[in-house]
């Protein structure tokens, strides 16, 4: 007769054997039936356009355009190609190798559920859609992946849901304004506190409104001239001012005035051999100046500004601190004050 714990011993053998037998089925199952990609019939060269959302809600619209792809939500602002065809490539790849589950009761663990996910993707291709949900990982550039139409969850390789950026700023050339600082000539600033004229002088800067007796502190320069020289954007907005971008009221106005070394035939002869002549050397190099005018807006509900550039096309959204890198500047926090001027005499008898 058994007793009690002999009883429990054998219920727990029977679902060890269960176990088993389970896992091996799973594992011949596996093996034996096809390999197929998780994205059936995806043709990365005929996907119209991809969207990417994030469980913040954040989300990034991106479309084949005729000469790329474009943010069509931006008057179709181009942005790195490259980098959304091999987005699409690695999407292509996933496949069904790995099977890891296959109960929705696992979704949200492996952060592929409909409403609780790291990335979904919607692909159109040809008016067809497919949605593709990306989650955690097992290890370094791996995923979890599931078709949006399927109950199975695959270990993808080769990308992790982080590639799948909704941050406009990782598919686009950022640079906004790009000058070498060494090129900036002259910067007029026109902000709430008046206008402010400063000029290269040699390697130095002078500050024009200086009156009797003060003295300019340059070391306000650098943050001037590497705002005035360089922007990223954030994102772009598009070709056209809209009101709430405020721009037709601006804060600040800034004028950059920068120069251009102009090709001589000099410069192409020296290109063509290591050595040049003496007098070829010493000439005189030649440049051309422009101009480009940055105007602010005020101040948006996310904490960003707008800036246009009379030398771009698109309205951009950057970071306030390059506003406030002009908007800030007043007559006072340039001069070096007057008892910083002169040192300390020694005491007497000292």
């Amino acid at each position: 007769m058994l007793n009690r714990s002999n009883l429990v011993l054998i219920v727990i053998l029977l679902i060890q054997v269960v176990l088993l037998a389970a896992s091996v089925l799973i594992a011949n199952s596996s093996e034996s039936r096809p390999v197929e990609p998780i994205l059936r019939d995806l043709l990365v060269d005929q996907v119209d356009s991809v969207t990417i959302a994030d469980d913040l809600d954040t989300e990034v619209f991106l479309a084949r355009g005729e000469d790329g792809w474009v943010l069509p939500e931006a008057d179709d602002f181009p942005i790195d190609s490259p980098k959304v065809d091999e987005l699409l490539r690695n999407l292509a790849s996933l496949n069904t190798k790995r099977l890891i589950a296959a109960n929705p009761a696992n979704f949200s663990r492996l952060e592929v559920a409909d409403d609780d996910f790291r990335r979904r993707i919607t692909l159109v291709a040809d008016s067809a859609t497919q949605v593709l949900y990306l989650g955690g990982g097992a290890g370094v550039d791996t995923v979890y992946a599931r078709s949006g139409a399927e109950s199975q969850v695959y270990l993808g390789a080769g990308m992790d849901a982080w590639d799948a950026s909704t941050q406009i700023s990782n598919w686009i050339n950022a640079g906004y304004v790009n000058v070498p600082q060494t090129d900036v000539m002259r910067i007029s600033i026109d902000n709430p506190a008046g206008k402010f004229d400063f000029l290269r002088d040699g390697e130095a800067w002078s500050y024009q409104g200086l009156r009797e007796g003060e003295t300019f502190d340059d070391t306000r320069m650098s943050n001037i001239l590497r705002n005035a020289a360089s922007i990223r954007m954030l994102e772009p907005l598009g070709l056209t001012a809209r009101d709430e971008y405020g721009i037709a009221e601006p804060t600040t106005i800034v004028e950059v005035v920068y120069r251009e070394r102009v090709e001589s035939e000099a410069d192409e002869d020296a290109d063509a051999s290591e050595t040049s002549d003496a007098t070829e050397s010493e000439t005189e190099v030649e440049y051309d100046e422009f101009t480009y005018t940055l105007t602010f807006g005020g101040v948006q509900e996310d904490g960003n500004v707008v800036v246009k550039s009379s030398a771009e096309d698109y309205y951009v959204l950057v970071r306030e601190s390059v506003l406030t890198a002009f908007r800030d500047i007043s007559h006072a926090d340039l001069l070096i004050p007057a008892e910083a001027q002169f040192e300390p005499a020694d005491a007497p008898g000292g």
